[in-house]
């Protein structure tokens, strides 16, 4: 097959003219053997998809293959049963997917045996079971009932599902006449308060739905048949029409003029992109499978003809069509729904509109509601718009279309009065912007007015979501069509860029206006002076993704191209292109390097500059984790952040120059002294004096003062004890603080990372300190250990205590000799496995950087997270003679992007060969545990 284009959705493919009645007339008979013949028609059907058919083709063909099986069998049935019973008037249905003729290859068989009134007789009791029973012997999942017309009727009333149902009847044989007086009474029976009801029963069923099954379009495994935007939704968008309008089908919709054609157009091409897919999911698995997983995706990308390019792989394309069709479809299912309910307006009824949203939710369902306070009709100033029946509309046709810059005003107007469009301005709003010619977007007027909806007082970037949604954002906007729909294949970033993107603007936007509690953050960005170029920076931060390579210096320069056009002042439009540079940089250091050296920060401060740009990185970076995805934004996170936000700051306001080597550990050694002689409780003098001496001058950089005394206490209570280990738990954070000491050895840190890992405890942080081995400095402090741990549970949470205490012992009897680590890891970690969940493949990548400290090399390990990781790697730095100090745990979804702050056996930092090694070492041992 070969893949659709990938500029726009209205490119996905169709079917070709005639292409179904061409393969119909050559699909074969229903002779001899049943299961040799539907075997044989499910192959024909199969080899048609293999071979590039459209989805519509297929289904239909299915449909029609197994219309001929079942009109076999039931002959068949009916033969054996008037040989047995004298026969009576009988009707058999096809219901559901199977009725409408949209059958995927393993979809399941609804149909009804309709008889006469009264009970079932004997005849259409047995012709229905030997039905069944064939179809159940051919391995079908069947689903079928016995009723009259009357039991039809009165269930229909009784149960909106039960109704829905008998919408996709069609006859498959026997008593026609019996047939189409069920299709008569199920069609035109329905009164007006029926209607009323069936519609609020469908739209709370569609609710429920996207509750069991994602409310979201942008779900990373999504359920092609249940997920917002797939086939239900618009199967349930049609009954609804149908039931409100009796019209029979798509056509209709555009006949009826109650859909434009582009709309009627896209939702096909859309709707046929998703049949191929789940009939492509429905061959790979052999049976019913609709869940688009990750072990799938690559699968269905692969047989659909996508391939891997430079910038972006063949499965994300795959992708970014699925959620560009499932856009589509979610569009038209809205438009159709807004018709629906439109004609209730004037009787009292409304769809409620989306309620003062948090940022990052979804649009809900809308239901239906009595006697609204609406906005009152009257036109705006200046007469282009004006307020019809509570939302915003245009005041004659061609307002759109006299410049570009009115398509902008539409949407500043709707954003200002907070009204949304009147379904004739959206229809005509997306024609308009379909139309607009490239040049368009570089019209001065247009640019002028999109640039002053950011800066509009109170605003909460409504209007970016409301282009968006029409299409109408990537016309004015063209660089932000490259990112529309387009998705990394990880768990960690859980939407598409593009609506990534814009939650991070209107992030800023609810910061400005105090919708969003985050005290330091909002007072920064309520005191910027200038805005706009906060803004523009985080539209623009991703905009170089799938442009071939590193993404952050091609979005600079697209960032620096798109603000000419713009005619963005040279000021902004230079803090624009640094923050779309820099707007990774932020993050990986608050993250991943040692923010206690003195060295770190100020050299990060000469790279931002000054205050402003500081302050602005701070609220991009802030905007950009905080809307990855759900819950990306914890109180450990904005801790790193607010740390380095706040180190950074002082050096700018007072101006420092870099401290001169072995100034921090001086100062860091004297407030150790003071807090240690605060405590006399806590230790002699001399012993005050003894700690001070033994602990490494890395100690003095990093340790808070006020914990000296604690970590006296704690080697004081290990001097004659295999381990000694003291709990903190820290839920304002979400994790536990665990401070541990031990006669020091090599490989100590893997040995603790391999324990608790066997305790399924994750270690957050690690900073490990090793006393002077001098007995004359140290005396009894000489060569002890004291390693501080920032941990989680399996629940993301604090260490449970009865956890803690089980990998205490094992972590005794393994440094006690008494039982070794490999054993004790295999032991517990066999009896608390269970089956993996297939995750996108993350390759492993190992960098080694000599420039962010002074005495050590910092390795960042990249790659798949996994239990038992940081011993994996520390065993593996210990088996090669190096030295672990830090460690830094960060975690993208199952992406692992780990530092540690390692030497080499003479103390000093990895080069050359060795560097060499320590990375093929890593990559072989990381190889193997995966």
């Amino acid at each position: 097959m070969t893949p659709p284009a990938l500029d726009a959705l209205i490119n996905l493919p169709v079917a070709a003219p005639f292409e179904f009645e061409a393969k119909l007339a050559e699909l074969p008979q229903v002779t001899g053997d049943p299961k040799a013949a539907f075997a044989e028609l499910r192959r024909y059907v199969e080899d048609v998809h293999r071979a590039g058919a459209s989805g519509h083709t297929v289904v239909r063909l299915q449909s029609a293959a197994m219309d001929r099986v079942v009109g076999a069998l039931w002959d068949r049935a009916l033969a054996e049963a008037g040989q047995a019973h004298a026969p009576s008037p009988v009707s058999l249905v096809a219901l559901g997917g199977y009725g409408r003729r949209e059958l995927a290859p393993f979809s399941d068989v609804d149909l009804l045996v309709l008889h006469a009134p009264g009970k079932p007789d004997a005849f259409v009791k047995t012709a229905a079971e030997r039905l069944v029973y064939a179809l159940w012997d051919l391995r079908l999942e069947v689903g079928y009932a016995v009723r009259d017309l009357k039991t039809c009727d009165q269930l229909a009333s009784e149960d909106h599902t039960a109704r829905t149902a008998l919408l996709d009847l069609r006859w498959l044989g026997g008593d026609r006449d019996l047939y189409r007086e069920l299709e008569r009474e199920e069609l035109h029976g329905l009164s007006t308060a029926k209607v009323e009801k069936f519609l609020q029963d469908k739209l709370d069923e569609m609710r429920g739905r996207r509750e069991r099954f994602g409310d979201s379009l942008y779900l990373l495994e999504p359920n092609v048949k249940e997920s917002e935007g797939g086939l239900r939704d618009l199967q349930s968008a049609l009954w609804l029409a149908r039931v409100r309008f009796k019209v029979a089908g798509i056509t209709e919709l555009l006949s009826r003029a109650l859909l434009p054609e582009r709309d009627i157009r896209e939702m096909r091409r859309a709707r046929d992109f998703l049949w191929r897919v789940r009939n492509e999911m429905h061959y790979l698995a052999g049976r019913k499978w609709d869940q688009l997983t990750f072990d799938v995706q690559p699968q269905v990308a692969q047989a659909m003809g996508y391939r891997d390019r430079e910038g972006a792989s063949g499965v994300e394309e795959f992708m970014r069509h699925y959620y560009l069709a499932a856009k589509a479809v979610l569009v038209a299912c809205d438009a159709i729904v807004d018709r629906c309910l439109e004609t209730q307006t004037a009787t009292g009824w409304r769809m409620v509109p989306p309620p003062a949203a948090t940022i990052g939710a979804e649009r809900p369902v809308p239901v239906l509601q009595g006697q609204p306070t609406r906005a009152a009709d009257r036109f705006l100033p200046g007469g282009e718009l004006k307020v019809f029946r509570g939302r915003l509309t245009v005041s004659d046709k061609d307002v759109l279309r006299r410049s570009p810059a009115a398509l902008v005003r539409l949407f500043a107007a709707a954003d200002r009065e907070q009204l949304d469009l009147y379904p004739y301005a959206r229809d005509l709003a997306a024609q308009v912007a379909e139309e607009l010619p490239p040049e368009g977007a570089a019209d001065p007027e247009l640019n002028q007015e999109l640039l002053a909806c950011f800066t509009r007082a109170g605003t909460r970037g409504r209007f970016l979501t409301q282009m968006h949604e029409l299409g109408v954002l990537p016309k004015v906007l063209p660089e932000f069509a490259r990112i529309t729909a387009r998705r990394q294949i990880d768990v960690y970033h859980v939407y598409t860029v593009d609506v990534h993107t814009l939650f991070a603007v209107r992030r800023l936007f609810a910061l400005r206006c105090g919708d969003v509690k985050e005290p330091v953050l909002g007072e920064l960005m309520q005191a910027q002076a200038r805005p706009l170029a906060l803004y523009l920076g985080t539209l623009f931060h991703d905009i170089g993704k799938g442009a071939g390579k590193d993404h952050s210096v091609r979005g600079a320069e697209i960032a620096a191209e798109a603000c000419v056009r713009m005619g963005v002042d040279p000021d902004d439009a230079g803090d624009i292109e640094w923050l779309v540079l820099k707007h990774l940089r932020m993050s990986a250091i608050a993250q991943r390097r040692d923010l206690s050296d003195p060295d770190l920060i100020h050299a990060f401060a000469e790279e931002v500059g000054t205050l402003d740009r500081l302050e602005k990185l701070y609220l991009l970076t802030y905007a950009d984790m905080a809307t990855v995805g759900p819950r990306t934004w914890t109180e450990w996170k904005a801790r790193l952040l607010l740390e380095l936000f706040g180190k950074t700051r002082e050096v700018l306001q007072r101006g420092e120059r870099r401290p001169e080597p072995g100034t921090a550990e001086a100062a860091g050694r004297t407030r150790v002294a003071a807090a240690l002689a605060a405590s006399p409780r806590h230790g002699s003098e001399a012993e005050q004096r003894r700690f001070v001496a033994a602990m490494p001058a890395r100690y003095f950089l990093t340790a808070a003062p006020g914990e000296a005394p604690h970590h006296l206490r704690l080697l004081q209570l290990g001097r004659d004890r295999v381990l000694a280990g003291a709990l903190r738990h820290r839920r304002d954070l979400g994790l536990t603080e665990l401070a541990l000491t031990a006669r020091d050895r090599p490989g100590l840190l893997a040995t603790v990372a391999g324990v608790l890992a066997a305790h399924r405890i994750d270690i957050q942080h690690a900073e490990v300190f090793s006393s002077s081995p001098d007995p004359a400095a140290a005396g009894w402090l000489a060569g002890r250990a004291l390693d501080v741990f920032e941990l989680r549970g399996p629940d993301d949470g604090p260490v449970e205590p009865a956890r803690w205490r089980a990998a205490r012992r094992d972590l005794v009897r393994v440094l006690a000799g008494e039982e070794p680590l490999d054993a004790l890891m295999t032991r517990r970690l066999r009896a608390s496995s269970v089956a993996a969940k297939p995750l996108p493949r993350v390759p492993t990548k190992i960098v080694i950087d000599n420039h962010s400290a002074r005495a050590h090399s910092v390795v960042d390990v990249f790659t798949a997270d996994r239990v038992g990781l940081l011993h994996t790697v520390a065993r593996t730095f210990f088996e090669l003679g190096v030295s672990v100090d830090l460690a830094r745990i960060a975690t993208e979804g199952h992406r692992a992007a780990d530092a540690f702050y390692v030497r080499a056996a003479d103390g000093r930092p990895l080069e050359g060969e060795q560097a060499g090694r320590v990375v093929a070492a890593l990559e072989a041992a990381l190889a193997r545990a995966d």
